[in-house]
């Protein structure tokens, strides 16, 4: 049996730098271009959240494919921004988010 790799490339949306007291917090709105369409032509949108501490400790968190309205990615990225949250927050934000929708 044959397999194929299947090339992806991450497209960014969105890029909001925030600092805070020295630590700079990074939340990225992004989808993903692909030759294989697993989704039928639904483009879904993906949050990263990365927090660089003053003292150079680093941390991240993603969610892929979890929004399939960018209006509704980009009002979430807005939430994560304006309440300056961290990667360990992104879950219970979403879980949040989830039971509000």
């Amino acid at each position: 049996r044959l397999m194929q790799k299947i090339e992806t490339k991450e497209i960014i949306l969105r890029k909001d730098e925030l600092f805070d007291g020295g630590d700079s917090y990074t939340y990225l709105l992004s989808t993903r271009e692909s030759d294989f369409v697993a989704s039928f032509g639904i483009t879904l949108y993906s949050v990263r959240v990365e927090l660089v501490r003053n003292d150079g400790a680093s941390s991240f968190a993603e969610i892929k494919d979890v929004f399939a309205s960018y209006d509704k990615a980009n009002r979430f990225v807005d939430k994560l921004a304006r309440n300056l949250a961290t990667p360990i927050d992104l879950p219970y934000v979403l879980e949040d988010e989830m039971e509000i929708t």
